[in-house]
């Protein structure tokens, strides 16, 4: 009887500590709409400690609760693909400014994915756009243009195409990249550094460091001439260009 008794009550307790903590929980998720004004002025007060050379181009968006955590995005004035988020749980605050907001990741990374999808949905390229600075590497007046959304060439593009790697076959590879270059000039779309893989005849070549005047077909035709013949490779070095040339077995 006593071992029942026992049971009883150990079962008891147990129902009664359940109980509590989901009542406590309960009541917790209820409140929490409550605290929200004194949450928001956390946050504003961490904005104004901490950031508060940059605090007058913040937007602050709606807090929102869930599972215990409070959560906040901060927006720039000028542009909403710019932003960070701010939460605050067991009476810390944590924040993603640094790496979203300052060195610009939200906004490289949208402007990125913009462009990679426009030129797919243009000219069926599958075009891999990089960034080789962070946002607060950049001086103040480009920072500026790159968030207002000014076109600025700050960005490099790699892509491959399809071609037999021949002499005979140069004409029509630089007339193939003279058409793109144009295409992407068409858009808008000028990166600072071009990098272009040309694949075919169990051969590969990848030119770097591409710019606007080397990617002229004169220019275009000389390089890839002198790469496949091993002559003047000196002369690459003085624009500044690398290469990479593969040759593979048979398929």
């Amino acid at each position: 009887m006593r071992q029942d008794k026992k049971l009883i009550l150990g079962m008891a307790l147990l129902f009664f500590i359940t109980f509590v903590t989901l009542g406590t929980l309960v009541v917790t998720e209820k409140l929490a709409p409550f605290y929200t004004d004194k949450i928001e002025k956390k946050f504003i007060n961490y904005i104004n400690k901490n950031y508060k050379d940059e605090k007058e181009n913040f937007k602050i968006g709606k807090i929102t609760y869930k599972a215990t955590v409070y959560k906040v995005k901060v927006t720039n004035k000028n542009n909403k693909d710019l932003y960070f988020t701010m939460t605050y749980q067991n009476k810390k605050i944590k924040s993603t400014y640094k790496k979203d907001y300052l060195e610009g990741k939200t906004l490289l990374n949208k402007t990125k994915t913009n462009l990679e999808k426009k030129i797919k949905k243009n000219l069926n390229i599958d075009a891999k756009i990089t960034f080789p600075l962070t946002l607060n590497k950049y001086i103040d007046s480009i920072k500026e243009d790159i968030i207002n959304s000014e076109n600025t060439n700050i960005y490099n593009i790699e892509y491959e195409i399809t071609n037999k790697l021949l002499l005979e076959e140069i004409p029509y590879i630089t007339n193939e990249i003279s058409k793109i270059t144009t295409s992407l000039n068409d858009l808008n779309i000028t990166p600072n550094y071009t990098t272009i893989s040309i694949k075919g005849n169990n051969k590969s070549l990848t030119l770097k460091n591409l710019t606007n005047k080397t990617l002229q077909s004169n220019y275009l035709n000389q390089i890839i001439t002198n790469i496949l013949t091993g002559n003047n490779l000196e002369s690459l070095k003085e624009n500044n260009l690398s290469y990479e040339y593969k040759e593979y077995g048979d398929d």
